[in-house]
């Protein structure tokens, strides 16, 4: 994604979701965890666009963390009772639903 393309995807997550979330998740690369109402931990690189659907439901295209990169989000998430999610191979690419779904 080039510069330009960055910006457009940040203005559209912007109009969706808080300001803070989307500078925040959308302008770093490290490791995050999306933590689901059912104690499931998405352990994820970045966010790289925010899209509504025509429902209105709204989804987070995302890169995965590969198993071996979320060791310590895994050693202290697991002690808090939460399931860990890791791309189970090498394709990260993912789609959640920010209802908690995920799709790859």
């Amino acid at each position: 994604m080039d510069e330009l393309e960055f910006y457009a995807a940040g203005e559209r997550a912007a109009a969706i979701l808080p300001a803070w979330f989307v500078s925040r998740m959308m302008g770093d690369t490290w490791s995050f965890a999306l933590l689901t109402t059912d104690r499931t931990a998405i352990l994820i690189s970045t966010i790289m666009n925010v899209r509504q659907a025509a429902d209105g439901s709204i989804w987070l295209d995302v890169e995965l963390l590969e198993s071996d990169e979320g060791k310590f989000w895994q050693n202290n998430l697991c002690a808090m009772g939460y399931q860990i999610l890791t791309a189970p191979t090498s394709r990260t690419s993912a789609r959640v639903n920010a209802a908690g779904q995920v799709h790859g």
